[in-house]
């Protein structure tokens, strides 16, 4: 009963915020700058959230909106780019779900794809162009395209996280790594270091004992902590559980958790993400005796 009643105030807490923007805004909204700055603004609030509960809730009906909109501006790069983004967290984040997690992952990375598309025609069909053309597409881009790349290396790594037991979704991983060797190229620092972050991952997929070069992995992670000052919690949470866990190194794996929940997660940019780390680093801690 009390589970029923939590459903039914998050559906109440989502559907309040539709019916918001709703008014607010008009039910025939006409796709302008002033539009894409709402849902930039509406993104940043929920990036800046210290409630998950609450973003959980309110996601959705902010989905179905987006969709809507979508649908009327299909070319709308600004908004594909939200939508890939906001889709691809909501599925990893919030999502237990395999099939609805795997739904809306692929949406998220089909919006990436075709806002890349219409806004480089070099970069049309990024997904199944030989990996050579590739290569070379991704070295022309410039410092400019920095939010394009985030974009869609976010989707494409949700999606081949949540198919990562198909292996034609795996193969693809060399063609996300390049979008994040580019970044690195450009600006190391953006988004508080992630292009490491996401480095580090990639690097710790192959264990030492088959090959992997573990000490690159910690190398990415640690610059990545280092760039954003510590204040990128989820750097260290992957850092404990795709690092320290693939070499056995508990000492690290344990400090790294306790900073994580020993943290202050209010940062600009970073909150909800501090606090979905922190809720992570509890798990990883709490499993920890079984694991190691």
């Amino acid at each position: 009963m009390t589970q029923m009643k939590g459903r039914l105030m998050k559906l109440a807490i989502g559907m309040s915020f539709l019916v918001l923007i709703t008014i607010q805004y008009g039910c025939q909204v006409v796709i302008s700058s002033a539009t894409n700055r709402l849902f930039k603004d509406l993104e940043a609030s929920i990036l800046n959230s210290d409630d998950p509960e609450l973003i959980e809730a309110g996601i959705p009906p902010f989905l179905i909106l987006l969709d809507g909109m979508l649908h009327q501006n299909p070319r709308d790069v600004s908004l594909l780019l939200v939508a890939a983004q906001l889709k691809s967290s909501f599925a990893t984040a919030f999502i237990e779900d395999e099939d609805r997690q795997r739904r809306y992952a692929t949406k998220a990375r089909e919006h990436a794809l075709t806002a890349a598309c219409l806004d480089n025609a070099k970069l049309c069909n990024l997904d199944t162009k030989p990996f050579p053309e590739v290569e070379s597409v991704i070295a022309s881009l410039r410092e400019s395209e920095l939010p394009l790349l985030y974009a869609l290396t976010g989707a494409w790594s949700s999606w081949i996280l949540v198919h990562s037991n198909d292996l034609r979704a795996v193969a693809q991983l060399s063609r996300v790594q390049t979008l994040v060797e580019r970044m690195l190229e450009l600006d190391e620092t953006y988004e508080f270091g992630t292009p490491h972050m996401y480095m580090g991952v990639f690097e710790s997929l192959i264990p030492p004992a088959l090959g992997g070069d573990s000490e690159k992995a910690r190398y990415h992670f640690e610059r990545a902590i280092s760039l954003s000052e510590g204040k990128n919690l989820y750097a260290k949470v992957l850092f404990a559980e795709r690092f320290a866990r693939s070499t056995l190194d508990r000492e690290l794996h344990d400090r790294l958790l306790d900073e994580v929940i020993d943290a202050d997660p209010i940062v600009e940019g970073l909150t909800l993400q501090n606090r979905l780390a922190q809720q992570r680093a509890q798990e990883l801690k709490d499993s920890a005796d079984d694991f190691f």
